[in-house]
Formats: C-alpha cells, sequence, structure tokens
C-alpha cells in the first residue's frame, strides 16, 4: 500500500511547456477550478459540472450535473452569475457542449428510444429492457430556438450494441465537434466539411462524422490499435495553426467493451490522419497509464499534449517525445472531468491578472518522466 502520494503539482519545466491556465471540475462535487502552472487556484465556480468550457469573453459554459433531475446546460459569468440556460423537453443534457461561432450552443443529450426503434433490435433481453436510452445532438439559438437536431437511433443501426455493457444504455456518446477549417476539405473530400458533426458513442467504440446537410454518417473510425478503439473520450479534430492540424486526437480508455485483451487495464491517446487512418502520434505507458472512464487530451500551440488522466486523479502535459514536463496530481479518490489548457491573454479577465510567477518543480532524480521503452531495453540486451 502507498502511504505517501504526492500532491498538486510535481514536475514543471516552464521552458519546455505551453505555459498557461488549466480548467477542470470534479464532475461528482461542486466546484470548477482554474489554477496556474504552479497550481496555485486563480478562479473557482460554485457549479458541479460534468463539462466546463471557458468562453472567450470569460463566461462558463457547463453541463450541469443535478441529482434526481433532468441535467442541464447553464453559462455563468466570471463572477458565477446566471447569463443563459437551457432545459430540453427532449432530453437529459449528457456529457458535452460547445458554444459556436455564430452564437449557437452544440448540445449532446440522452433521450428514450422510441418504440418503433426498439422494435427493431434483435436480441430479446436487450429489447424487454424497461427503456433504452440513445443520444440526440441539438444546435440550439441563443433564443433557445432549434435550429438543428438529430437523433442516434435514426442513423446507426441498433443492433450494433456493446455485449457487456447496461442494455438500457445503448450508446451513450461523450463528445460532439463541430468540425473546423481543414486541409482534407480544402483538398477536395467533402466528408470533412467545417461544421459537420464529430461524435462518439463510448458504448459502441468507435467515431464517426455526421455530415450537416444530409444529417447521414459519412466517415467512420474503430481503430486498429491493441485491438481497436475501447471505451473512447475527447475525439477531436485539431484546428488549423496548431501541430497535427486535420488530424483527430481521441483518448483511447481500454474499458469494455474491448476486442482484444491487450488493451486491458491500458488507455492510450492516439492520434490518426483521418483520410489514411494511420497513426501519426500516441502516449502510451502500459499499466501505469489507465483510466477506464472519462479523460480527455487536447494538442497545445506548441505541440505538446495535456492529458487528463481522469481516474488516475492527475492532470500532465507531454511533448512529442512523450516525455512529462508538467503534471498536477489530486487525491486518488477523487475523480476528474475533463482539463483545458487556455493561454494567459485567452480572455479579459485572465489577461487582466498578468502572467504569474513561473517556478521550476524538479521531481527526485529517481522519478521516471518518459515511458518505459520496452522495445529498446529488449534490443539493448539482445546486444549486450
Amino acid at each position: 500500500m502507498i502511504t505517501v502520494y504526492p500532491l498538486g503539482v510535481t514536475i514543471y519545466r516552464p521552458d519546455k511547456c505551453y505555459n498557461g491556465y488549466t480548467l477542470f471540475s470534479f464532475p461528482y462535487e461542486v466546484g470548477v477550478f482554474l489554477i496556474d502552472m504552479n497550481g496555485n487556484l486563480v478562479h473557482k465556480w460554485n457549479i458541479r459540472a460534468i463539462r466546463a468550457r471557458l468562453l472567450k469573453n470569460g463566461n462558463l459554459l457547463v453541463v450541469e450535473r443535478r441529482k434526481g433531475e433532468k441535467n442541464i446546460v447553464k453559462e455563468l459569468s466570471w463572477e458565477g452569475e446566471l447569463v443563459w440556460e437551457y432545459e430540453s423537453p427532449l432530453g437529459s443534457a449528457h456529457h458535452d457542449v460547445v458554444r459556436l461561432e455564430n452564437g449557437n450552443t452544440l448540445i449532446l443529450l440522452q433521450e428514450p428510444m422510441p418504440e418503433e426503434f426498439r422494435k427493431k433490435i434483435k436480441d430479446p433481453i436487450r429489447r424487454s429492457s424497461r427503456r433504452i436510452l440513445s443520444d440526440l445532438v441539438l444546435e440550439v439559438s441563443p433564443t433557445k430556438k432549434i435550429i438543428w437536431e438529430w437523433h442516434m437511433y435514426e442513423h446507426i443501426d441498433v443492433n450494433r450494441y456493446c455485449k457487456v455493457c447496461n442494455p438500457s444504455d445503448w450508446s451513450h456518446t461523450n463528445t460532439v465537434q463541430a468540425l473546423p477549417e481543414n486541409r482534407h476539405y480544402d483538398a477536395g473530400d467533402k466528408r470533412f466539411k467545417p461544421g459537420n458533426i464529430l461524435l462518439s458513442p463510448r458504448n459502441l467504440s468507435f467515431i464517426f462524422i455526421v455530415d450537416k446537410n444530409t444529417k447521414e454518417v459519412v466517415w467512420e473510425y474503430s481503430g486498429n490499435y491493441a485491438g481497436g478503439l475501447a471505451g473512447q473520450h475527447e475525439p477531436h479534430m485539431i484546428e488549423k495553426g496548431i501541430p497535427g492540424e486535420g488530424n483527430i486526437l481521441i483518448f483511447d480508455n481500454g474499458a469494455p467493451p474491448m476486442r482484444s485483451w491487450a488493451h486491458t487495464g491500458k488507455s492510450y491517446v492516439l492520434e490518426i490522419d483521418p483520410v489514411t487512418e494511420k497513426i501519426v502520434w500516441k502516449y502510451e505507458n502500459g499499466e501505469k497509464f489507465y483510466s477506464a472512464f472519462r479523460s480527455s487530451a487536447q494538442r497545445l500551440p506548441n505541440g505538446n499534449t495535456l492529458i487528463c488522466e481522469s481516474e488516475g486523479s492527475r492532470i500532465f502535459e507531454v511533448t512529442p517525445e512523450c516525455e512529462i514536463v508538467w503534471e498536477y496530481a489530486v487525491e486518488w479518490h477523487r475523480i476528474l472531468g475533463r482539463a483545458y489548457r487556455y493561454p494567459y491573454d485567452y480572455c479579459p479577465q485572465l489577461k487582466a491578472l498578468g502572467r504569474p510567477s513561473e517556478k521550476e518543480v524538479k521531481p527526485p532524480s529517481y522519478v521516471r518522466t518518459r515511458p518505459f521503452d520496452w522495445q529498446a531495453y529488449v534490443s539493448l540486451r539482445s546486444t549486450s
């Protein structure tokens, strides 16, 4: 049993990091937190958030978890005052919300599957469930008018399912993104038209893109590394101007449904080229890196990647060579949501704070900050 567990910032190399503020929450606790690179609390919002995103005006956009009630979307001011909220009559807000450049809001919700689609389910046990939850995507205007909607059961085969998951929780989608401008569309590939919708149904272990106009699925990826995707989170296309632009970054959890035992108890961060489906970059560290649920990965402007290992209770930044140059740890039993890094001048409120002190944090000399290279070790042993 470990008796000493380091907390707070355990590693910090200012010269190798993309320095800024990190936003995170604990989905089962009240509080969304903004910290500096040395772990000092800069700001806090008193709300229980499944998902939290900082907007460029300094407001906070969240999916609020409410006990015994439907989850709803809220926008809070920097001071925590309610600016806008949306509660859909169609379902409960679920896992993700995005503010679009046109001012509309893209919302992910869960809804019951209608009886006409339930009847199409071939497995009698699944079909007999009291209710089966599906997913719904809405684009809502500032005046709360529904601009666009998409129902999962209308476009994904209801007999495509996870055999070891709760039968009533069919797709469990956890991420939605409107595609940014990208090199694939510029080259003529219409599947990747900016504004098309990228979705991640965790329980189905694949990701896909929906054509915004036709509502049809035009691209999907289930992976082939370590047997393929398993309970993935946070897939998103990297924006132009950021290293890896046009590629898709995925936190591949390694949770059921799994197609290979090689994935058991191991998570991966994968960067793929969506056209060739080849892996461009990855982060892995065997059993020392694993989060069965939640988690996220964000490509930073300097080429580093910020990783939130939710059930490992830590957030860390790695270089393209997979060296950890920043790490923030919390108590092991406190499950994190997802984390994002924002530049010091991202919004007026952060800019007004000025650049904080950046003090290097050196771990003990015996601490390994790179994943163990087993192949290099085997090669060394064989030549010695």
